[in-house]
């Protein structure tokens, strides 16, 4: 039987017990948008039963849940098996990161950086994610300034993310093809751009009025 050869960027690159997919690759996005959709709508269930919630702070829940939930279960199983590649088992989370090295090599590779930002990513933006939705249910006084720093950690290490691909050369650890390039690589990292600096800009306008409507008591 022939050795499999693997599908990363090089494709020199050594991966000693690499496996190919145990699922079809069209599985692994459905079972993971469809994990992300039952995490939004279960998002939405929440805030819906708080009145006082406007449809934007439901809707920043929602992201907060669902982004959460990715960086604690997807995130951290990358940090912690650094083998995900060798696996056979079908383990739906080691399938999403073999298909996704695809788009990134480094994730395989164990890149210093790559792993580092993951570890911060899940483990502490991750429970931040979470802890925020708990106070914008629980209406907490520290919820917007718990969105500013959390979104904020995530924008950074996006754009760090980023920045380190394109110092490096894009192409030596990306397959070229659509899927991998523009919608794994650029699109979804990219919606960790977007959302952060929507959530931050959110949050800064609500403790600028705040502070305002102190400073107006104070002067009355």
């Amino acid at each position: 039987m022939a050795a499999y050869v693997h599908p990363y960027y090089p494709l020199g690159l050594e991966l000693p017990g690499v496996q190919p997919l145990v699922m079809p690759f069209e599985k692994i996005l459905a079972v993971f948008f469809t994990a992300c959709g039952m995490a939004l709508a279960a998002g939405w269930y929440m805030t819906g039963r708080a009145k006082f919630l406007s449809t934007g702070e439901r809707s920043m829940a929602c992201w907060f849940l669902c982004s959460g939930l990715i960086h604690l279960f997807v995130e951290g199983t990358v940090v912690l098996n650094s083998k995900f590649y060798q696996d056979t088992s079908g383990n739906i989370l080691n399938e999403i990161w073999k298909e996704y090295s695809k788009a990134d090599s480094r994730y395989a590779t164990r890149d210093d950086f790559v792993i580092s930002m993951e570890a911060v990513t899940a483990f502490i933006e991750g429970p931040g994610c979470l802890l925020i939705v708990w106070g914008l249910l629980k209406a907490k006084p520290w919820r917007y300034t718990a969105v500013l720093l959390v979104s904020l950690g995530q924008f950074y290490g996006d754009v760090l993310y980023f920045g380190t691909c394109l110092h490096g050369g894009m192409s030596r650890h990306t397959r070229p093809e659509f899927i991998y390039f523009w919608f794994y690589f650029i699109i979804v990292n990219g919606v960790w751009l977007v959302m952060p600096m929507a959530c931050m800009i959110h949050a800064a306008k609500k403790i600028n009025n705040a502070i305002a409507g102190t400073g107006e008591k104070k002067h009355a």
